[in-house]
């Protein structure tokens, strides 16, 4: 089961940068774009090379991938209409919203201050749940995906920035809940076809966020690919996130 939240759904893998390898990470002063950075980080007062060089390394799968779909998540990533970082770098308002999405994982409002602590129980709490997230044009990984999974995530991301997710998600559950993810997916399947070799999309989505099947409109289900799928000029500029209006929860005013 999974909670009817704007993020992946899949479990952050175990594999390359421990948790504990990146709480030991110091900031090294170098804010976003800086030392020939290809992306903007939400927090660029917290940046570590070995991060910055993790993301890298997934932008080149997209650059050397020969998709019009691969080749527009480079560019707007690159272009600064989203920004990228990890899940520990969450600002106070999405580490609120994280925590009303994972209500199992007890997290508390003082959990955040606890994020880039050496073996932080609420940083493993989060990690072990998502893969991603994402709110307004922020977009947070999970270490240790593979550099082709973490592409796969970026575009699915970028994907709900694009269509305002954070937004529509909500409308009409579950069926909104349902295309917003299924779109996100189904571009995922474009860039990395063999992770979902053999899968049936709409099946996955139901099953893995636990989205009531008889209440999904027969149309949508029978038709569940929605515009916006490709992250392009025009996209870019219908989507216009400068227009976004934050709205800070009381904790964090």
């Amino acid at each position: 089961m999974r909670c009817l939240a704007v993020i992946i759904a899949l479990s952050a893998s175990a594999c390359g940068v421990t948790d504990d390898d990146a709480a030991d990470e110091v900031s090294d002063g170098k804010g976003d774009r800086a030392g020939g950075s290809r992306f903007d980080e939400v927090d660029p007062t917290h940046s570590t090379k070995s991060f910055r060089d993790y993301v890298a390394k997934a932008l080149d799968k997209l650059d050397a991938h020969d998709s019009q779909l691969a080749r527009l998540t480079l560019w707007s990533i690159e272009s600064g209409f989203v920004k990228i970082d990890e899940l520990r770098d969450l600002t106070c308002a999405d580490f609120e919203r994280v925590r009303a999405d994972l209500p199992d994982a007890g997290l508390e409002p003082a959990d955040r201050a606890t994020l880039h602590a050496r073996g932080s129980a609420a940083a493993k709490a989060i990690e072990n749940e998502l893969d991603g997230y994402m709110w307004s044009n922020r977009i947070y990984v999970s270490r240790g995906q593979t550099p082709t999974r973490l592409a796969a995530t970026l575009i699915h991301e970028t994907n709900h920035v694009l269509n305002r997710s954070e937004v529509g998600y909500y409308d009409d559950l579950p069926t909104s809940a349902f295309i917003h993810e299924y779109r996100s997916f189904y571009a995922e399947s474009l860039f990395d076809p063999e992770e979902y070799a053999g899968i049936d999309l709409v099946d996955y989505v139901i099953e893995n966020y636990d989205l009531d099947r008889s209440k999904i409109k027969p149309a949508v289900l029978a038709n569940p690919l929605t515009p916006r799928l490709l992250p392009d000029p025009k996209g870019w500029k219908v989507r216009n996130v400068r227009a976004d209006v934050e709205q800070l929860p009381d904790v964090c005013k």
